[in-house]
């Protein structure tokens, strides 16, 4: 089964997946980084913004064979740009309060344009839009605003194994951050 966990940067895709690699061991677990460095999918730099630019359509093939290669077990593909990817089975969008979202990009450094772009993309969820344009009903958001990365990783299994389910449209952050995007 594939499994993409995706978000707005900062909202806690990459220590989800540290703690579900410790706890599920047997699963594969690749992320969009791990891809740019190790297949040279750097197509370069957005300079007003400071993103690398990932070579999607070349990435598709690759996590393809990886799928293919690891058939027996889960893979869990991590990353901002992980919805891009068409073969998933559930996609997991994480969410979290634009404010605590502020605070974590400006303790990264970030210049303030790009910490007020994914705020905004955070406050409109487009993330989220985007997996559900391209998977429909098979996403699923969790708000891990108050949830610790244990919380957030125990609820993930506990989707895969169908115990819960989390409606894509039930985390709305924009009625109370509307203002915000001005």
């Amino acid at each position: 089964m594939m499994i993409i966990i995706t978000g707005t940067p900062g909202v806690g895709k990459s220590s989800v997946s540290e703690y579900l690699k410790d706890k599920l061991v047997d699963d594969k677990f690749i992320s969009i980084n791990s891809l740019l460095e190790d297949y040279d999918l750097n197509l370069g730099v957005d300079e007003v913004r400071g993103y690398k630019i990932v070579d999607v359509e070349s990435m598709i093939p690759i996590v393809d064979k990886i799928k293919h290669e690891n058939n027996e077990h889960n893979i869990f593909f991590e990353g901002h740009l992980a919805q891009d990817y068409p073969g998933a089975d559930i996609v997991i969008i994480l969410r979290c309060d634009p404010m605590i979202l502020k605070e974590r990009l400006d303790a990264r450094g970030w210049k303030d344009v790009k910490v007020h772009e994914n705020v905004s993309a955070e406050i409109l969820g487009i993330c989220s839009q985007e997996s559900y344009d391209t998977y429909g009903d098979i996403i699923q958001e969790i708000d891990t605003t108050n949830m610790s990365i244990s919380e957030v990783g125990d609820t993930i299994v506990d989707i895969i194994n169908d115990k819960v389910k989390y409606s894509f449209g039930d985390v709305d952050f924009l009625s109370k951050y509307f203002t915000y995007l001005d």
